[in-house]
């Protein structure tokens, strides 16, 4: 079974998120901001990580940062209230896909699924963000 880390700030998003997701059958690890996301990077094999952009304490872009540090190969997708919050951060070359929130979560789960897929495969894969121009992670995003 597939782990996927989801963190969202929002109990309500990460309770509605993790019954659909688990539903596609994927086991899904809740974190309620970006600290708690990086602590269950360190001590869980994820699959996938599934971030909101705006949490408070550390939000999406630098959770990402330190989760891809913890594990390069791990997919992140940024799961955001305005997708244009990906695109003008440079951060956001961290994550393979930015989905907007929305009630119908028929795109994250397609996201999900190719993605998966994808790195099985070791084929990249982008969805919702310009292409990516990093070779290393210490290019972007100051800690």
């Amino acid at each position: 079974m597939k782990r996927i880390l989801f963190a969202d700030d929002n109990k309500n998003i990460r309770e509605f998120c993790r019954q659909e997701l688990e539903d596609e059958g994927y086991r899904i690890l809740p974190a309620r901001d970006g600290i708690e996301a990086v602590l269950l990077a360190q001590k869980e094999h994820l699959d996938l990580a599934i971030l909101d952009i705006n949490m408070p304490v550390l939000g999406g872009f630098e959770a990402a940062q330190r989760i891809k540090a913890i594990a390069r190969s791990i997919p992140v997708v940024f799961f955001t209230a305005n997708n244009e919050d990906c695109i003008p951060d440079h951060c956001s070359e961290l994550a393979s896909a930015c989905v907007e929130k929305t009630d119908d979560l028929t795109e994250l789960k397609q996201v999900v699924a190719r993605l998966l897929r994808a790195r099985e495969g070791n084929e990249p894969y982008r969805s919702g963000l310009p292409p990516a121009t990093i070779s290393t992670i210490s290019d972007i995003c100051s800690t």
